[in-house]
């Protein structure tokens, strides 16, 4: 069994930065469902705020999480965005029954509270980068140095980008255009990238609901439309491979599954995927914790 580096140490909880143990090893992963509404802590277990939201690009990478403050902060009005790769991980500890995961958010209390933030109800334009460049000047010097590879926000904003919830229900469809169904789930793994999307395909397979797991590397996304604002989704595949392909299962009594890296693998192995966190270097000064 793989052991998880343990980077910090917080009040009652047991804090993982990174979780990894060798740079080819597979990551574990978050269900969007499950990060949704998840709270996020300080380093001292206090609670500062939720997840409202997980802004996801293309490439992988998870841009921004956005939480929502409110209690002491007293910022309940407003959303802030900030790079993922300024949280931490906390697993959870199977030797205390009211563990559960959750995520840290190391920041001090007053700097918090000077943050940029926008209305809940007035989205900013996540990819402009006049914008993104003011959220990242805030967060610099905060970024997780114990993440396998850091996932960049601002740098290199693509033009398409999506909030998670967005997701949620979108289409995908062959290169060909016709519907193969759409996302019902996607997975984000603890260094911050999206790893794979879960896709309802039983209408395309002529059966009941049915849903696969597909590797994010695996779609194509693209514009499109009069104005080219029309976000597609595509997935080159043959139904045969859909078919046999690995059945995602719902429910929270299947969640560890689901998560689990070896699941993670089978999933990029049964599309051909080439596994992205293979070779990723750990940061300078971050060694192996032992098997």
């Amino acid at each position: 069994m793989t052991l998880l580096k343990v980077t910090g140490a917080l009040v009652g909880l047991s804090l993982v930065a990174g979780a990894w143990s060798s740079p080819d090893e597979p990551p574990h992963v978050w269900l969007t469902s499950e990060l949704i509404g998840m709270k996020v802590v300080s380093e001292e277990g206090e609670s500062l705020g939720k997840i409202e939201d997980v802004v996801v690009h293309p490439g992988g990478g998870t841009s921004y999480a956005v939480l929502s403050f409110g209690g002491s902060l007293g910022m309940g009005d407003k959303l802030f965005a900030m790079p993922w790769t300024v949280l931490r991980t906390v697993e959870l500890d199977e030797a205390k029954k009211a563990s559960e995961r959750s995520l840290v958010l190391p920041l001090e209390k007053e700097r918090l509270k000077l943050a940029p933030g926008f209305d809940k109800k007035n989205w900013p334009v996540l990819a402009d980068p006049n914008w993104t460049r003011d959220v990242d000047a805030f967060y610099v010097g905060s970024t997780n140095p114990d993440l396998r590879k850091p996932t960049e926000a601002a740098a290199r904003t693509p033009l398409i980008t999506w909030k998670a919830t967005d997701l949620k229900g979108a289409d995908v469809v062959t290169p060909a255009g016709k519907k193969l169904g759409d996302i019902e789930e996607m997975a984000i793994d603890t260094n911050g990238r999206v790893s794979y999307v879960a896709v309802s395909v039983g209408g395309f397979l002529g059966m009941g609901d049915r849903f696969v797991a597909v590797p994010w590397g695996a779609l194509k996304f693209s514009l499109a439309g009069d104005e080219g604002d029309e976000k597609v989704i595509t997935l080159a595949s043959t139904k045969e491979q859909i078919e046999q392909a690995p059945q995602f299962m719902k429910g929270k009594e299947h969640t560890a599954e689901m998560c689990a890296p070896e699941w993670v693998v089978r999933v990029h192995e049964h599309f051909s995927c080439p596994p992205y966190w293979v070779n990723a270097k750990a940061p300078a000064g971050v060694h192996d914790s032992g098997n």
